[in-house]
């Protein structure tokens, strides 16, 4: 029996960009932490903008689309392991927004992304040429737990990466589910037989407004104001 397909919008322009620019972000942190390229030029700003991301995207998760509200991301951990057993049987159903499993994936990098971003705002380097921009502020004890918590949280950035890049090729190359796509392009293709969840999605200049606040905060905070 054939399955028709229809096109839907699933994910809108503010949590695309979001996410793309959190990966080229991230990707240029890790880069430059483990390696030192660019480390004393672009790395304490590249983690400033980081943050704007993040503070965005609590924002964004408190007043955005439907399918982006941090209530959407909040399911049950039952829910998340009956996800991942259909998984494992091939048997997925087409979600307009984040699945169970992937929900607590994306708490989890907004929490360790999180961590990483604060904490680099009260340390420096082992030299001190790079300094956040609240160094100095804390005690000289705090601000080396401060230190330890950066350097570790960054090796659990890296496996919270790695394991979330497997998992997408999971689903494209086991599941046959392309996950890529939507988050490139903003649409997916339904199943007609399928009922169609509604999304009420947010009118662009409230991401403006967001995007400049979130902006404005971190600004201030890191002396870009």
């Amino acid at each position: 029996m054939t399955t028709d397909y229809r096109k839907v919008r699933v994910w809108d322009i503010w949590v695309r960009l979001f996410h793309w620019s959190l990966v080229v972000g991230v990707a240029f942190l890790l880069i430059s932490g483990e390696t030192g390229w660019k480390f004393f030029d672009w790395h304490r700003h590249a983690g400033e903008l980081v943050l704007a991301l993040i503070v965005f995207r609590l924002l964004w998760g408190i007043a955005g689309s439907s399918n982006a509200r941090l209530s959407a991301l909040l399911q049950s951990p039952a829910s998340a392991l009956r996800h991942l057993s259909m998984l494992l049987k091939r048997n997925l159903h087409a979600e307009r927004g984040h699945n169970a499993a992937g929900s607590w994936a994306v708490l989890a990098m907004l929490l360790v992304l999180m961590i990483q971003a604060l904490t680099g705002f009260f340390i420096a380097d082992e030299d001190e040429f790079v300094e956040g921009a609240l160094y100095g502020t804390l005690s000289s004890s705090a601000t080396d737990l401060a230190y330890r918590i950066h350097h570790w949280n960054a090796h659990l950035i890296q496996i919270v990466v790695a394991v979330h890049i497997v998992m997408v090729f999971i689903y494209l190359l086991y599941a046959r589910l392309n996950l890529i796509r939507p988050m490139v392009t903003g649409w997916m293709q339904w199943p007609d037989k399928d009922t169609l969840p509604e999304v009420r999605f947010q009118a662009l200049w409230v991401g403006v407004v967001l995007a400049g606040l979130a902006a404005g905060v971190v600004g201030y905070l890191a002396g870009w104001l």
